[in-house]
């Protein structure tokens, strides 16, 4: 019981706080609007609640009734005609101008602080499934138009409030005690926030499902797996996982379904019923048995009150609904104040001298195997390092721990001397050049994809170098618009599919645009032939002189050009040595370039 209070008390608590949360955002984005928004709302409120259904109905009856003068009538119908103008002008300019304008400025504010966030977040938190749920409900704030509900449901909520008030007076100045069928609909609020965390319950369980779904549905309309799916079987495999994660979600519905039911009837009953019946039974009580209230007054009576239960009804039902997009909202909070294990140091890092493993262990989680195992070796300035392995070796771990994207379990890593989690993260990482084994493109234009930075200019000459450099712009030049040409066909028809080799080479190319101490290289010609990965690394040779370069590569005949191998197996550093040195030793990496180059010799056989 006492567990429940405080659950109770933390939920009122996250309403509060995050409701003030979203308040802080739309003052900081888009104040004028927010003020425009709130008028608009109380405005209304008060204008049907209490003009139209008290004022209006009370002159209206006094008329018939004979009571008053055509003056007082007069006075009182321009006000209400007055009132009605002004209530549907600030309407439109609300629904038609204010409102647009204040969701694009408050969900642009949000975005960018998600945005922003998402940069700052380890790379492990994208491949750890509880925190990528969080991320995407974080979203629903934005996706699901939930500021928009929040900032909606407060300002409808004051509204409510305040010619709620003004109401409850006017009964209270009739008779005090119809305050007693007032009470009821209260009763609903507990219902509906009993029943709204159900949903939330049901929305969470739903969640792993749904985003399975997702995944099924963008996989199926990827190019990347069309051969696939249309050339085997995976798609029967895929429905069958889609079809599962549908029976799932009908599963959590049916645990939930005939709780939230039967909360919705009960809180219904409290609603509807018994306000409206008890204050009407009431008010033909005063009017019929006691005579102490005329006609006109009996009917403003009955309208207030069913006004005043439609009013409680609606702080019920906005009360549950702002504890459920506040939820969205916690997650969000949750997401932005998330403080990133990776965290940046103080110093900045020097012109690049050297770098160094010392007893360096790793692993993905606390409980899981190591990946990289007391790991030692040291890179001087200027040299070529090649790291090559089997697959799982831990090879690409290493490109990893190199750039900071996880911090070493055991051991240190040390740049110029210096432990790198003593430098300044973002500038300690500009001091390297990334070609990663899963490359990507962005569907923009191939200068801005070479540059990942707006086109000038001053640089728009160094993106067609590099694409040269990288051997692209063989292609990139016969296109219609050369280095302009937008790729991929996300938001043009007319857009640029490149083969695997070419995307390849554009993104090879970033490199080259780059001003880089060190650069690093994962399978940087795994989608190249023999001559084009040749050419790659003349190019490569050519266009890092003076730089450190550490490429991993599973062909090993590109390791014949580095200064020094490092081989890896199972996360061990196993052999250490220039191609001569290693082959001398007939250890595993002279075992591993016979096999390839035995597999080249027949291959030319066989063309011959």
């Amino acid at each position: 019981m006492q567990h429940k209070k405080k659950k109770q008390a933390r939920q009122k608590a996250h309403i509060l706080k995050n409701t003030a949360f979203m308040l802080g955002c739309a003052l900081k984005s888009a104040p004028l609007s927010l003020f425009i928004i709130y008028f608009s709302y109380i405005a209304e409120n008060v204008y049907y609640a209490v003009v139209i259904n008290v004022m209006f109905l009370e002159t209206a009856l006094s008329v018939i009734e004979g009571n008053g003068t055509f003056r007082e009538f007069a006075i009182r119908m321009c006000i209400i005609v007055l009132g009605k103008i002004l209530v549907d002008l600030i309407g439109y300019i609300d629904v038609y101008t204010v409102r647009i304008k204040f969701e694009i400025k408050c969900e642009s504010y949000i975005n960018s602080l998600i945005f922003k966030k998402a940069q700052e977040v380890e790379l492990g938190c994208y491949e750890n499934p509880e925190f990528f749920d969080k991320y995407n409900r974080a979203t629903w704030v934005v996706d699901k138009s939930g500021f928009k509900r929040i900032i909606e449901g407060s300002a409808w909520t004051i509204g409510s409030l305040v010619s709620l008030v003004l109401l409850v007076v006017y009964l209270v100045s009739i008779d005090p005690f119809l305050l007693v069928f007032l009470l009821c609909p209260i009763v609903v609020i507990a219902f509906r926030v009993f029943k709204n965390n159900m949903e939330l319950e049901k929305e969470k369980e739903m969640t792993p499902y749904e985003r399975q779904k997702d995944y099924i549905r963008r996989t199926i309309l990827l190019k990347d797996f069309a051969k696939e799916i249309k050339t085997t079987n995976i798609f029967v495999v895929i429905e069958k996982r889609f079809r599962r994660a549908i029976e799932k979600n009908i599963a959590v519905i049916k645990k939930y379904g005939w709780k939230i039911a039967i909360l919705e009837c009960v809180s219904d009953y409290f609603a509807e019923i018994i306000p409206v019946t008890g204050g009407f039974i009431y008010g033909c009580y005063r009017l019929m048995v006691v005579g102490d209230i005329p006609i006109s007054e009996f009917s403003v009576l009955v309208s207030a009150i069913t006004t005043c239960r439609n009013k409680l009804n609606q702080l019920a039902y906005y009360f549950a609904m702002q504890q459920k997009h506040c939820l969205w909202v916690q997650n969000l909070r949750e997401f932005l104040e998330y403080e990133p294990k990776i965290q940046s140091g103080d110093i900045t890092p020097e012109e690049f001298s050297s770098l160094e493993f010392k007893n360096v262990s790793f692993r993905y989680k606390d409980d899981g195997d190591y990946i990289v195992k007391n790991v030692s070796f040291k890179i001087e300035k200027g040299q070529t390092i090649a790291v090559v392995g089997h697959n799982g070796a831990g090879k690409t771990t290493l490109s990893k721990l190199i750039m900071r994207f996880y911090d070493v379990t055991e051991g240190e890593i040390l740049y110029n001397g210096i432990n790198i989690k003593e430098y300044k993260l973002l500038e300690y990482r500009e001091k390297f050049a990334s070609v990663f084994q899963d490359y990507r493109v962005f569907a923009m234009t191939v200068s801005e994809n070479v540059l990942t930075e707006e086109v000038t200019d001053e640089n728009r000459e160094t993106a067609v170098k590099a694409l040269k450099m990288a051997g692209a712009y063989e292609k990139i030049g016969r296109l219609p618009n050369k280095e302009n040409s937008l790729l991929t066909k996300e938001f043009d028809s007319e857009g640029v599919l490149l083969s695997g080799g070419e995307t390849q080479k554009v993104t090879i190319a970033r490199l080259f645009a780059r001003n880089f101490d060190v650069a690093i290289l994962d399978e940087p010609s795994s989608a190249l032939d023999p001559v084009a990965e040749s050419k790659m690394y003349d190019a490569l040779i050519e266009g890092t002189k003076g730089k450190t370069v550490i490429y991993i590569s599973h062909r090993l005949s590109s390791a014949t050009r580095a200064d020094n191998i490092l081989v890896f197996n199972k996360g061990v550093l196993s052999e250490n040595g220039t191609h001569t040195e290693l082959m001398e030793n007939g250890g595993e990496y002279c075992e591993m370039f016979t096999l390839q180059a035995s597999g080249y010799k027949e291959v030319c056989e066989d063309e011959e």
